[in-house]
């Protein structure tokens, strides 16, 4: 593993992961966020344009990496020395999830790109900029060696009683 910083270690000496690993799980799990974020909004004082554009936001299709995005956020909240084995084993296979999910994506964004449907002139260049910013996070997931390093690193398991 290379050398970073002392502050680029938590208390339990394991390096950080950095703000733009924060970001590319946040929006590889979007979809999961924004269900939540719908659900949550229901509820709260959110206004219902707000909410109608959340819900509208979510569709089926965005489910599969929405869920691998997701389950590493969920290991990453989680990472700590009493982590499950489950929690562990996401953890240490988190590169990959995040790269399966960054992939799946574009696909999904691509196939949804009314450009792709003969239909040139329609203005909708989410789909485009979604996949573009998918193949983004792809490549720093997988180039970083920063982000390589930070998913190698686990909290000692804390010992039996």
């Amino acid at each position: 593993m290379r050398r970073y910083g002392p502050d680029s270690y938590d208390d339990n000496f394991c390096l950080k992961p950095p703000f733009l690993l924060w970001l590319a799980v946040l929006y590889l799990s979007r979809g999961f966020v924004l269900f939540f974020l719908s659900a949550a909004g229901s509820m709260a004082a959110l206004s219902t344009d707000t909410v109608t554009f959340i819900r509208q936001s979510l569709r089926l299709e965005t489910v599969i990496p929405s869920i691998m995005g997701a389950a590493v956020l969920y290991a990453l909240l989680r990472r700590a020395p009493g982590a499950s084995k489950p929690v562990r084993w996401v953890w240490t296979k988190g590169q990959l999830f995040l790269a399966a999910a960054a992939l799946a994506d574009v696909a999904i964004q691509l196939i949804d790109s009314p450009m792709l449907h003969g239909d040139a002139y329609d203005q909708t260049a989410w789909p485009l900029v979604a996949a573009g910013l998918d193949l983004y996070f792809l490549a720093y997931v997988l180039a970083s060696p920063r982000v390589r390093d930070t998913f190698a690193a686990l909290p000692v398991a804390d010992a039996p009683h």
